[in-house]
């Protein structure tokens, strides 16, 4: 019972910007989920990870996204991930 009870207060933040990400605000952390769609058509959630601050959380969600391809260098990634960061905080203009 107290189960559906906390379900009933879950807060989250489901943004088109993140999408496929959204963030699920708790007492205490930021947790990161990832909305995946399973060759059997299913969706799911993944829950990437809980972060003490939204700052660290969005970074997360930038890095996941830069980790979708490969690079040929270090230099690659830096720059795809800074990319996803600048267009995060342009598109909320922190």
């Amino acid at each position: 019972m107290a189960r559906k009870k906390d379900q009933q207060y879950t807060k989250y933040i489901k943004d088109p910007v993140l999408e496929p990400y959204f963030i699920q605000l708790e007492e205490s952390c930021y947790t990161v989920h990832k909305n995946i769609t399973a060759e059997s058509k299913k969706e799911y959630s993944q829950k990437i990870g809980h972060y003490k601050s939204l700052h660290v959380a969005l970074s997360k969600i930038a890095e996941d996204t830069a980790k979708r391809k490969s690079y040929d260098s270090i230099k690659g990634f830096m720059n795809e991930y800074e990319t996803i960061i600048n267009n995060l905080n342009q598109a909320y203009n922190v």
